[in-house]
């Protein structure tokens, strides 16, 4: 994905498990703090929902829709 105004980068996976998508998450975070600004670095991972589904429906990754409407890692757009 590409950055939004702001210049915030998002990424979009899909993996066999939460628990693998989180792991990959965590190593992935060494290298991307050697070069990002610190603290600028964060993740979500959503049991249960595929890639197409997502970027279909996008709001079908907000657990509470009410609270993280918008949220710095949603996508803002898909092309």
């Amino acid at each position: 994905m590409a950055h939004d105004d702001h210049g915030v980068y998002r990424g979009l996976y899909e993996w066999d498990g939460a628990e693998r998508a989180d792991s990959y998450a965590r190593a992935l975070w060494w290298v991307l703090a050697l070069v990002s600004v610190r603290g600028s670095i964060d993740y979500r991972v959503l049991p249960g929902l595929r890639r197409a589904d997502v970027t279909a429906e996008p709001y079908l990754q907000d657990p509470k829709p009410h609270v993280e409407a918008t949220g710095w890692w949603r996508p803002v757009a898909v092309t």
